[in-house]
């Protein structure tokens, strides 16, 4: 077992645990990558400097832990096994499964030096998302396209229209950076970095950021061309346009 794991275990229970989340100290920072799909962390947990990444497309934390004594750094490897999204980012909770490791002396670095540290850890959405976030996709806007836009005959089935679904696990996938009425087959080609500027009279259907540019929040709020949406109405209240534009500002990502 890698040298470090005991006095990790114990870091990371009383440190990652929702109420153990505080002794996270204040010398800390958080970045989103320019592609909104990491979060770049660093924290001081107990007397550790932790410099680790979420990562959005895998569910997955990954990095180094640094020690303040000048010992060697140690690796962490999570995989979030389940999340409870929320409609207020802090109390989402994530579930995960994380093993450690030292440093690998030379190549080639094998699998054998990881081991399991910690399994079924709950951590909260105030460790993995950058403070003060007020939207995420999964606890804001997702049940908002579930409840109000994914419905049959709508933007959900084999068929939706527009070819735009916007069912739960197939949403952002068809509006991430993908081009105005092109629906999940473009996805692929649409996102590919660097980002694809939108031609003239062309707009994503969410483009990260900037709302004023996005298809999607046009259309429900009334600001573009042909029907507002939902169809036929009733539209969208205050509060769940407010919570799409915060989600697009905040970088649109699968958070």
């Amino acid at each position: 077992m890698p040298r470090f794991v005991h006095a990790l275990v114990s870091t990371l229970v009383a440190s990652l645990q929702l109420a153990g989340v505080a002794h996270a100290q204040s010398a800390s920072g958080l970045q989103m990558t320019p592609d909104s799909r990491r979060y770049l962390i660093s924290k001081d947990v107990g007397a550790e400097r932790w410099a680790i990444s979420f990562n959005l497309n895998d569910r997955t934390v990954t990095g180094n832990v640094f020690k303040t004594d000048g010992s060697a750094p140690s690796f962490i490897w999570c995989r979030i096994t389940s999340e409870t999204p929320n409609a207020e980012p802090r109390q989402t909770s994530y579930t995960l499964d994380c093993s450690g490791a030292d440093a690998c002396a030379a190549a080639p670095c094998t699998s054998d030096g990881w081991k399991e540290i910690a399994s079924g850890l709950v951590i909260s959405g105030d460790f993995l998302l950058p403070k003060e976030t007020r939207a995420t996709f999964r606890g804001a806007v997702q049940p908002i396209f579930t409840a109000r836009c994914a419905l049959s005959g709508c933007h959900a089935g084999a068929d939706p229209q527009e070819g735009l679904n916007l069912e739960e696990g197939q949403a952002y996938d068809d509006i991430f950076l993908v081009l105005e009425g092109s629906g999940a087959a473009a996805a692929a080609a649409a996102v590919v970095p660097p980002l694809r500027p939108a031609h003239d009279g062309e707009h994503y259907e969410i483009e990260p950021f900037d709302p004023s540019t996005s298809h999607l929040f046009l259309k429900i709020r009334g600001e573009e061309e042909g029907e507002r949406m939902p169809l036929g109405g009733p539209y969208l209240d205050e509060t769940q346009e407010n919570a799409i534009r915060d989600w697009i500002l905040e970088g649109a990502a699968d958070n």
